[in-house]
């Protein structure tokens, strides 16, 4: 409220104060009647908190949220990336790496007549922790007939120290020994699992060249029931002996994965092929892309 301080003269100070209000309510009547159009704003992409039917996208992790299947006839493929993809060096080689992977084991799952389910977990950034990848595995719900593939693209290193022939991941904080990877997968007794690191046992630097997008896949159904619906093979892979660097560049990824990738392909494209023949292909492709300063190992069982 306001206070007239003029007491002597109150008619005229009535008639000044009603004037004064009317013209303060017609300002205000006037300023309601005006229809402000809001400023046009650029769009943006929300990468959380987004309903999606089969999957939900942060920045730095992505999970499926589609309940796994119950029907005995349908296998789970559990694919868990882990990928250093905010290093400095080597981070656009690795997005290169996880981005192939998913696209692969994607175009495998849709092609699989129904009979695969894909629930996929990838840790990328300042999601790639010890806690995450390990969490991940020991919160997988696996069943009898599914399938487990691991991947970690990133770097790694090994101790004099070091008795396992596995080299050590470089997981934020704390390095993760990718033997204890392998000992919590085997621990979930799937039909079949491939564990894969490409990863130094030193440090390299990589090579720079603008990243490629993601190939197309045109798979056989028999071609994939042979090598994920009736295999029990368990393979553990790492992209070098120990004392040996993964080499990579940005155009096709880490040599290992990206020949992993390439002889999984032709194994679903053609007959004839297998796990031995995806895994000595790869090694071999390697040996010759590095000049032999490369060579992964790998143990597999089953067929």
């Amino acid at each position: 409220m306001i206070h007239c301080r003029i007491s002597n003269r109150k008619i005229a100070s009535f008639y000044q104060t009603f004037s004064i209000l009317l013209v303060m309510l017609f300002a205000v009547s006037l300023s309601s009647c005006v229809v402000t159009e809001p400023m046009p704003t650029p769009s943006t992409t929300v990468t959380s908190n987004v309903t999606r039917p089969t999957t939900t996208t942060t920045r730095f992790i992505t999970t499926t949220t589609t309940t796994i299947p119950s029907q005995p006839q349908v296998s789970t493929l559990h694919l868990i990336i882990v990928a250093d993809t905010n290093d400095y060096k080597i981070g656009p080689s690795v997005a290169v790496d996880s981005r192939n992977m998913q696209s692969l084991f994607e175009a495998i799952v849709s092609r699989s007549n129904g009979k695969l389910f894909l629930n996929k977990i990838v840790f990328e950034g300042i999601s790639v922790t010890q806690g995450n990848m390990l969490g991940a595995i020991d919160s997988l719900r696996v069943r009898s007939d599914d399938v487990i593939v691991f991947l970690y693209a990133g770097h790694g290193h090994r101790y004099q120290s070091t008795v396992s022939k596995w080299p050590l991941m470089d997981t934020m904080n704390n390095p993760t020994d990718f033997l204890t990877v392998i000992q919590k997968i085997k621990g979930k007794y799937a039909r079949q699992f491939i564990a894969l690191a490409d990863c130094c046992n030193t440090v390299i630097d990589m090579m720079y060249r603008e990243p490629v997008s993601a190939p197309r896949y045109s798979f056989s159904y028999e071609n994939i029931k042979r090598m994920f619906l009736t295999s029990k093979v368990n393979i553990a892979a790492s992209g070098s002996k120990p004392g040996q660097s993964s080499l990579g560049n940005n155009f096709e990824g880490g040599y290992f994965t990206s020949a992993f990738a390439a002889n999984l392909t032709e194994a679903l494209l053609n007959t004839g092929w297998n796990w031995t023949t995806v895994m000595e292909k790869t090694k071999k492709d390697v040996l010759a892309k590095s000049d032999n300063k490369q060579e992964p190992q790998y143990d597999k069982s089953g067929e």
